[in-house]
């Protein structure tokens, strides 16, 4: 369970899902995005929080390597992000998964393998610290889209109908 600590989030944890082939600029690109999302995310709390740690979760299928730690208690079904093939409805769409309304946690993050390992993918999404944070407000603070058009409106809690923002 992710907590802040000191302006630290801690135990976070992004898992790679079993079905993934083995690809270690997942494992280098992963690193690389949550550097620069931590770093994003500090200046943009006004240097109030960024993250302190994160547990990769490598799936069993992938070859043993020294570096690694033996999981806790981690698993993929409990994972704050996920890297996993796209839903057809999303592709390479970076998404959290969000059951609540506005102020709602998420349940976790999606990314795809593509968008975690493919460079020219960033032309179209921009930096992927910046994505992190982005989605990151989805999942820890249940912030809806300023944009969307499956649902460009919502309903406030006084029954008002209001423009996404």
């Amino acid at each position: 369970m992710v907590e802040l600590k000191n302006n630290g989030y801690e135990n976070l944890v992004i898992a790679i899902n079993p079905g993934i082939p083995e690809d270690g600029k997942i494992i280098n690109n992963i690193k690389d995005m949550m550097t620069d999302a931590s770093a994003y995310l500090f200046s943009a709390t006004q240097r109030r929080a960024y993250f302190r740690n994160i547990t990769i979760l490598i799936p069993l299928t992938w070859v043993r390597d020294p570096s690694y730690s033996r999981v806790k208690t981690e698993s993929f079904d409990k994972a704050d992000v996920i890297i996993a093939d796209p839903f057809l409805k999303y592709g390479d769409d970076p998404y959290t998964l969000q059951y609540g309304g506005c102020g709602e946690p998420g349940k976790y993050i999606h990314f795809t393998p593509n968008f975690v390992t493919d460079d020219s993918l960033l032309t179209v999404y921009g930096p992927r610290g910046r994505v992190f944070v982005h989605e990151w407000a989805h999942l820890r603070w249940g912030v809806f889209d300023e944009y969307n058009n499956d649902r460009p409106f919502y309903i406030s809690g006084n029954l008002n109908i209001q423009a996404t923002r």
